[in-house]
């Protein structure tokens, strides 16, 4: 059963209100279809695999507050952002 931080974590990246605050306002989180699936690639897999192109920043930030949500190392491969 998922954790209500967890719950907040797939909200934000939807763009969705959370009941707790995380994230930051200047900062968007919501995620794009490609992003999307990278991102729950990314839960499957414990890492996040960096396409060349086509992935912002904010894939990124989602996925490092889920893997400390889950208590998981925070693993990124793939070129420098």
């Amino acid at each position: 059963m998922a954790s209500s931080r967890q719950d907040d974590i797939e909200k934000l990246s939807r763009g969705l209100p959370t009941r707790s605050r995380i994230g930051n306002r200047s900062t968007g989180h919501r995620l794009t279809s490609k992003e999307r699936i990278l991102f729950e690639a990314a839960k499957k897999r414990g890492f996040l695999k960096m396409p060349c192109g086509g992935a912002r920043r904010n894939l990124v930030l989602v996925y490092r507050l889920w893997c400390e949500a889950e208590g998981r190392a925070f693993v990124v491969k793939g070129p420098p952002s």
